[in-house]
């Protein structure tokens, strides 16, 4: 119908209903794109939106982890913390052989940091990380996987120079073969003369220092996984469900022992 009114004005040279008709035609143009980029506009509103919201959940998440394998290293150190003690006083003190066992296998723990970060991978090879406009959020999100990356590698270093009790207890510290247990092994420890291997006793000693670093860099982590559920919280207008968190390895007098 326009097309057609233009096409009459032009050939009765009627210049105002040419320039009347041509304002039409353009003035439509221009708010059919502007609808269209509204329409896009919300629609990366809401899937911005929709990402952060798995954002959120996937940082509470890695928290919820981070503070169990904290928890559960915590207690393992504590363990070859007593082991330890024992060994350098000559006497168990109360702590049962296979306390004491479990204890200096401990010194070898070193598992691999496996929180919730499909979110994140997901963002960032799809390129996705760059449409978030919270630069806390990416921020935060580059260095939560920039802590965890760091742990991924310092973790065979930790492994290649912990020593296998076994190793160097010789015959007072073995393994036997028990297929009627779980773990298809059951250690037996000869405690008077585990005592009296100093190699034994040097290096059992020195292997606490490892876990406690492992510590540090778990808390680092949880750190990072925290920072990053508070910007997502932030950005969403919601809370994080995730406590604030001090890493306390042992006490003395209230404080942090340095080792």
């Amino acid at each position: 119908m326009i097309l057609s009114r233009l096409s009459r004005a032009v050939r009765e040279q009627n210049w105002f209903a040419v320039a009347v008709e041509f304002f039409i035609v353009v003035a439509g143009v221009l708010f059919a794109f502007q609808l269209s980029s509204l329409a896009d506009a919300r629609r990366a509103r809401a899937d911005e939106h929709g990402n952060l919201l798995r954002l959120l959940s996937a940082a509470e998440d890695a928290v919820t982890y981070l503070d169990n394998r904290i928890s559960a290293s915590l207690a393992s150190t504590h363990l070859l913390d007593r082991a330890i003690r024992a060994l350098n006083e000559g006497a168990l003190n109360g702590l049962s052989i296979d306390d004491f066992e479990n204890g200096v296998w401990g010194s070898t723990r070193f598992p691999a940091l496996t929180p919730p970060r499909a979110v994140t991978d997901e963002l960032i090879a799809s390129g996705r990380i760059s449409a978030l406009s919270d630069a806390d959020v990416r921020e935060a999100i580059s260095r939560y996987n920039r802590r965890l990356d760091h742990y991924a590698q310092q973790l065979p270093y930790f492994r290649q120079v912990a020593v296998q009790p076994d190793d160097i207890g010789g015959a007072a510290f073995s393994s036997v073969y028990r297929p009627d247990l779980p773990d298809r092994r059951e250690t037996q420890a000869d405690f008077d003369a585990l005592v009296q291997n100093e190699a034994f006793v040097q290096e059992i000693t020195g292997s606490i220092y490892g876990q406690i670093n492992m510590l540090r860099y778990y808390d680092g982590v949880r750190e990072e996984a925290y920072n990053l559920c508070q910007a997502v919280a932030r950005a969403v207008g919601q809370p994080c469900n995730a406590e604030p968190f001090t890493l306390v390895i042992f006490e003395m007098d209230g404080e942090e022992a340095t080792p």
